[in-house]
């Protein structure tokens, strides 16, 4: 009989700490949630404000494209570039506009619909973005390690040491040209 009291205690006490333990688990997972509600609404606002002032920025380069427009306009000799600044302006503030009056939500399920409707786009604009990305990044390294091997006169284009040609020896050719010349001579 002491057993079954024994065994109905930590069956009791083992019941606690499951109990306990669910209740944390409820409580983390609700701090969890919450933590990634504040988390979106931080990034919906701080995109907002972004896409904002993105259309701001657009409509007055749109502004500035026209007025060069209407500056070559009357000029007399800049027809042709002055309807083509025009037309790109009157795009860039439809831009801006939308930007501006676009929600962060908004324009992410936007750019998700056109990725749903165009991926093959979406993969060649990928690709263009990564065939720019390696160009340049060729171009600086270039740049940088050009400079030092000039400068250091010993370093290859990897950073490898490269020897000098060099008249005295250490070439496994060169003891058989010292011989054929001595034979000779």
């Amino acid at each position: 009989m002491a057993n079954t009291v024994e065994e109905t205690g930590q069956e009791g006490l083992v019941g606690q700490a499951s109990a306990q333990v669910q209740e944390a688990a409820s409580t983390a997972q609700e701090k969890a949630v919450e933590l990634k509600q504040q988390g979106k609404s931080k990034l919906g606002a701080t995109l907002d404000q972004r896409t904002n002032e993105a259309g701001v920025q657009a409509r007055k380069m749109a502004q500035a494209l026209r007025r060069s427009g209407e500056e070559l306009s009357n000029e007399g000799n800049g027809q042709q570039v002055a309807g083509l600044a025009e037309g790109a302006a009157d795009q860039i503030e439809r831009l801006g506009g939308y930007l501006e009056r676009t929600s962060g939500d908004e324009l992410v399920r936007d750019v998700e619909d056109f990725a749903r409707r165009r991926p093959w786009m979406i993969a060649g604009m990928g690709l263009v973005a990564g065939l720019a990305a390696s160009r340049f990044l060729k171009a600086s390294s270039e740049r940088r390690y050009g400079g030092s091997a000039q400068a250091g006169g010993g370093s290859s284009r990897y950073g490898h040491g490269v020897l000098p040609h060099s008249t005295g020896g250490g070439s496994a050719d060169e003891p058989l040209a010292r011989e054929s010349h001595g034979a000779s001579g």
